[in-house]
């Protein structure tokens, strides 16, 4: 089984590749991705990603190897404000007022996807994560606004406080985790 090795993580734009590539040698490469540990994740890239790009709802960037035709991973970035009406009273007041609210609403980037296929070796999503946030820290010197933000699992919020994302609450429907984090 080949493994991407960290330092060598190419990461390519969706959108650069739907113009470079044929539309069938990019859906048959999409389609060779495999994440066990998350079929929603899987599913969004195979069925959803190139949807998105075409309607500028947000850019997916692969983390891959395209003469071997392997993709290792992918992050999805958008953009999302956070209802911020009924935080959490335990929350930290430093990060509420990072968080930058005006009238119950937080302005924010959003990391929609963050996924490594069955092969991609250990720590690349660590380096996803990192090539995500540089390119939030572009839109933020560009734009302005210094909140990211994700929803996930129970399982990765350990993960993601690893990375300095703070626990806001759980979402609406009380499935996935809502945290942020300040660039």
């Amino acid at each position: 089984m080949n493994r991407v090795n960290r330092m060598s993580l190419e990461i390519y734009r969706l959108q650069k590749l739907m113009k470079e590539m044929d539309n069938d040698e990019l859906s048959l490469l999409l389609m060779k991705f495999k994440c066990s540990r998350n079929k929603d994740s899987e599913y969004f890239l195979k069925k959803v990603a190139l949807r998105h790009e075409s309607k500028a709802i947000s850019r997916t960037y692969l983390a891959a190897d395209l003469s071997e035709k392997k993709i290792f991973g992918y992050f999805t970035l958008t953009m999302k404000c956070l209802n911020a009406n009924g935080l959490d009273t335990d929350l930290d007041p430093s990060v509420v007022e990072l968080m930058n609210m005006k009238d119950g609403v937080a302005q924010a980037y959003m990391l929609g996807q963050l996924a490594r296929s069955d092969d991609a070796e250990r720590g690349s999503g660590r380096t996803m994560l990192d090539e995500a946030l540089k390119r939030f820290s572009v839109g933020k010197e560009m734009f302005g606004c210094r909140m990211v933000r994700l929803d996930c699992k129970d399982e990765l919020v350990d993960y993601y406080r690893s990375f300095k994302f703070h626990y806001i609450r759980k979402n609406e429907e009380r499935n996935l985790n809502q945290m942020a984090t300040f660039i």
